[in-house]
């Protein structure tokens, strides 16, 4: 009996001590819909980091409900479980599921306005050579997506190179930015094909109006020649209104947007008018944000999307967040 007692009390001291060594972190974010009882997302976010100076595990949980006209769905995610390693000072290994995100977004990014957030469940190992960073990897169920990306910057000039394949298809994507006039002016090139060859072409300059202030034009063109529409299970583009952007566009598309942030210390303010053009035809969308940060963990903000739907009936819809960290 005092042998078994003697067991518990390490092993509960053993636990005690493992999870105050951690560094833990905790972040609700709660979202409804104004003028609706009936709209409301809610997700809490649970994680832990442990580790040494060349090695490290990280844990996140999130735990997330909707409620909305069909009732109320709730769910729980391994958000990302990985470990860390040093590999004798040339890079870090990382094994996992992992919470990606690489050039444009346009293949592979995070979704952090919809409940389900995006990760993948592999192997990756980064390095930096010369000021380049370099990622390789392997994510999937029988990890048959392997990629390669680099990215880096020199003389006002930066670039990413992301190649994905899955088995014998491939996909690819290229970043090029350019820094005028001290950085207040940044041109940007962005060239992208899917799986399935389908091909998403973009262009735009953003400019520092003053400090605090900046105006961006973006061109977005999809080919004539896609089959399909362009796509990948791994952007949160893939989602579209439902991840708080437009998302991908059918072949032959063209968008143009022109956007506004004004930063006023605490509080942000955002405009982003997109014109979706399809032969003759026109459609408008646009996305007015409002955030004010409370405190260093609290912040509330107010996002009004407009946009045509699927069925050419304008939509229009705005979403209150607020959020708390710890």
């Amino acid at each position: 009996m005092k042998k078994n007692l003697r067991n518990v009390l390490v092993l509960g001291l053993g636990l005690i001590t493992t999870i105050a060594s951690a560094q833990m972190t905790v972040e609700s974010k709660t979202r409804a819909l104004q003028d609706s009882e009936d709209a409301v997302k809610q997700r809490i976010s649970v994680a832990a980091t442990w580790g040494g100076d060349d090695w490290s595990v990280h844990t996140s949980s999130d735990v997330h409900y909707d409620v909305n006209n069909d009732g109320t769905v709730a769910g729980y995610d391994i958000y990302e479980a990985y470990a860390s390693t040093d590999v004798m000072g040339f890079g870090t290994l990382t094994v996992g599921r992992q919470d990606l995100s690489f050039g444009s977004g346009a293949l592979i990014s995070s979704n952090d306005w919809g409940l389900n957030r995006l990760t993948t469940d592999g192997v990756d190992f980064a390095a930096n050579f010369g000021g380049f960073d370099i990622n390789v990897g392997a994510f999937g169920r029988d990890r048959d997506n392997n990629y390669i990306n680099a990215g880096g910057e020199f003389s006002g000039v930066s670039f990413n190179v992301l190649m994905l394949n899955e088995g014998d298809a491939s996909a690819h994507g290229y970043d090029f930015g350019y820094g005028l006039m001290g950085g207040d002016l940044n041109l940007m090139y962005s060239m992208n094909s899917d799986f399935s060859e389908n091909e998403m072409t973009m262009m735009g300059a953003s400019y520092n109006v003053f400090e605090n202030m900046s105006l961006s034009y973006t061109m977005t063109s999809y080919s004539e020649e896609n089959t399909g529409t362009f796509s990948s299970a791994n952007s949160a583009m893939n989602g579209g209104w439902d991840n708080g952007m437009l998302g991908y566009q059918a072949a032959g598309t063209d968008v143009t947007s022109i956007g506004l942030s004004y930063d006023l210390g605490g509080i942000n303010l955002g405009y982003t008018m997109h014109t979706v053009t399809h032969g003759d035809h026109d459609d408008d969308a646009s996305v007015i944000s409002l955030g004010y940060s409370m405190s260093d963990n609290a912040s509330i903000s107010v996002d009004r999307f407009t946009y045509m739907d699927a069925n050419d009936i304008e939509v229009e819809s705005t979403w209150i967040t607020l959020e708390i960290g710890m």
